[in-house]
């Protein structure tokens, strides 16, 4: 005689099945589960959708449920079924954070939604927490425990950015990128970023990626000031700060290492300046020239960070001063000047550089010259001289134009 049990049975053992499909399909191995994962399964089917997806997986076809549970909106979705996906996606990632990180946090970011969820629907945690610990804790106790479900999962995520950033790991990697996404997570989970859960959460997520980054930056800070105090700095500049330009690409370039880059480099750079060491200044400069780019167009696009306007107009003077042709120097300079108009070594250098273009323009005219070939020079030196009156480059120049004119009017008929 067939029962109700058997067929209760039954379910969960073809759920068990389908389940262990799913997870061959994504994540590509295969891997025991805890029988109540299969509620997953049965939660979906509950769904209209769900059950469609189902009873295609039942027929081998997984292309609906991969759908329910990676993209479905949560909106709607029963909060028991929230909680099986919340679990599943965040053993999903588990899986495969070393091979596909960049997959692993998309995992881990809808497995956040789906706690976001739960914890604003509230009621569904509530008889949980109560169920689970019964009179172990007072009503405020579990209330607090519900609340802050979703920062929990939060927290996690920082310590495993923190222990992974100076290394680099993978899994690390895919942490810090799931934090950089917590307002997206809110989204997912239908929280409006103003919500006061989507604060505490994104503001949670952005102190622990800070601390991440600290804790990877702070041996080469040690470092640079170890180098320093040896008097080793330029010479050991470039060695000891590569590791910060994989750390910008690890944590998809994050703000805060450019800072730290432009921070930590100006001793050595003034330096190689001093000294004249412009091959060294040049492959320090090389190094970090992306970092520096980066934080120039923040602050072009955004007038951000203010304070690091004569900062980011340092680095492209030296760049500028390491350059090969002279077109290029006028570029950086003029690049220089936009970002931090009262830079005084970029008003300087400028001006030497338009001196020197002005002269290399009167060597190189021909026989005819016209009476704009003049004025061009001529507002070109003025250029100049409204950047540095002071200059010597701007008097030899204006020397060399005013004799430059002498033979162009004698030669003209």
């Amino acid at each position: 005689m067939w029962r109700a049990e058997d067929e209760a049975l039954l379910s969960r053992l073809e759920d068990e099945r389908i389940l262990e499909r799913l997870w061959l399909a994504t994540t590509g191995r295969r891997a025991p589960h805890p029988a109540r994962a299969a509620g997953l399964i049965a939660c979906i089917a509950r769904m209209e959708a769900g059950r469609r997806a189902r009873e295609a997986a039942d027929r081998g076809e997984l292309e609906l449920l991969v759908h329910v549970v990676r993209e479905a909106p949560l909106e709607g979705m029963p909060p028991e079924l929230l909680h099986h996906l919340a679990l599943h996606l965040t053993r999903v990632a588990e899986a495969i954070c070393e091979e596909t990180p960049d997959a692993a946090s998309d995992a881990r970011l809808r497995a956040l939604a789906a706690w976001l969820a739960l914890v604003h629907e509230h009621r569904y945690l509530s008889e949980l927490a109560r169920a689970v610990a019964g009179s172990q804790l007072s009503p405020a106790e579990l209330e607090r425990a519900v609340d802050d479900a979703a920062l929990d999962v939060i927290e996690r995520l920082g310590r495993e950015a923190e222990e992974g950033a100076r290394s680099r790991t993978q899994r690390a990697r895919a942490a810090w990128r799931t934090l950089a996404r917590v307002a997206e997570a809110c989204r997912v989970a239908g929280l409006a970023t103003s919500a006061g859960l989507a604060r505490r959460a994104m503001a949670l997520a952005d102190s622990k990626r800070r601390h991440a980054l600290d804790a990877a930056l702070s041996s080469i800070a040690e470092a640079m000031a170890d180098a320093s105090a040896r008097g080793s700095l330029s010479g050991d500049a470039l060695r000891i700060l590569h590791p910060a330009t994989t750390l910008w690409s690890w944590a998809e370039y994050d703000e805060a290492v450019e800072r730290f880059v432009i921070d930590q480099v100006g001793d050595a750079a003034w330096e190689l300046y001093r000294e004249n060491r412009w091959d060294d200044l040049r492959a320090l400069m090389a190094t970090i020239d992306p970092l520096v780019d980066s934080l120039c167009r923040r602050i072009e696009e955004n007038h951000e960070p203010m304070g690091y306007l004569a900062s980011c107009a340092h680095m492209l003077i030296f760049r500028a001063e390491t350059a090969t042709t002279l077109s290029d120097q006028i570029a950086l300079a003029e690049k220089a000047l936009a970002i931090c108009p009262s830079h005084r070594n970029a008003r300087i250098v400028l001006c030497s550089y338009l001196c020197r273009q002005a002269i290399h323009t009167m060597e190189r005219t021909g026989f005819f010259v016209g009476e704009k070939d003049i004025a061009a020079m001529e507002a070109m030196l003025g250029r100049a001289e409204g950047l540095n009156p002071t200059s010597r480059s701007l008097e030899e120049a204006r020397r060399r134009l005013a004799a430059f004119k002498q033979r162009a009017y004698r030669r003209t008929p």
